[in-house]
């Protein structure tokens, strides 16, 4: 997925503006990709990068990318299954995050569901330290989004750290796809997170080149996920949470 192929995708569904997060699974801690796909078509794209909060020269990695390549934003995640949260919380990963509240960009999380409990209690903690903090939480935190209603999986963590005004979260075509699959509707899940976060805190990401499937296909589930909801929030979680949190080049 270059990034010329990826605007020639976004083109065919009126789609102006793109985040590009860094897949860390593929190229590592290596951001040059998105960071020069994001200064080839500064209008179009930003940049997230992926920050290894476990090597001694994090924090100089977050200026470097950020003041450096204009970064938009960070990512942390774990890369090993199974490995502690030094990624996300230790002296180093807590050096990153104050490094990122000073440099105003937020930092987006991913949680498996091995590591979700832990992991959104290390971040409340974090937050409580941090409180004015921009956070995004991946895929919706890997919550049980076939749990059913009232809540849909939203549960206590995902409640606490919502409590924070700086947390954002993310709805993909992993969770989206597993409720298709699994003939279960969408729209109440993305209703009730919605009225959880609040429309400026919720945002669709495709995962494109992550995820299988066609780029139409995960359009056409994150609009479908969201049109029980009024046109102004539809706006919002499709593009405008995005466009505030990481688009000031674009303003």
């Amino acid at each position: 997925m270059t990034a010329e192929r990826l605007l020639g995708e976004m083109d065919r569904h009126s789609l102006q503006r793109a985040v590009l997060v860094q897949r860390g699974s593929i190229y590592g801690f290596d951001n040059r990709y998105v960071c020069d796909s994001a200064a080839r078509y500064p209008q179009r794209l930003a940049a997230v990068c992926a920050i290894d909060a476990t090597a001694g020269d994090a924090v100089s990695a977050v200026r470097r990318w950020v003041r450096g390549s204009g970064a938009a934003g960070i990512r942390l995640m774990e890369l090993i299954r199974g490995s502690d949260l030094s990624w996300l919380d230790s002296l180093t990963a807590r050096a990153v995050w104050r490094e990122a509240d000073t440099l105003k960009v937020p930092v987006c999380v991913h949680f498996f569901p091995w590591n979700r409990t832990a992991g959104l209690t290390a971040l409340k903690a974090i937050l409580t330290e941090l409180p004015e903090l921009r956070v995004v939480i991946d895929h919706f935190s890997n919550m049980n989004v076939q749990a059913g209603p009232p809540d849909y999986g939203v549960d206590g963590l995902l409640q606490d750290v919502a409590q924070f005004a700086g947390v954002h979260t993310k709805f993909t075509t992993i969770p989206l796809g597993r409720l298709r699959a699994a003939g279960i509707d969408a729209a109440p899940i993305v209703a009730r997170v919605v009225e959880l976060f609040g429309p400026e805190r919720v945002m669709w990401g495709s995962d494109i080149t992550q995820t299988p499937g066609t780029y139409d296909y995960m359009v056409d589930l994150g609009r479908k996920a969201v049109r029980s909801l009024s046109r102004s929030i539809q706006e919002m979680l499709l593009s405008g949470t995005a466009q505030a949190l990481y688009g000031a080049k674009w303003s």
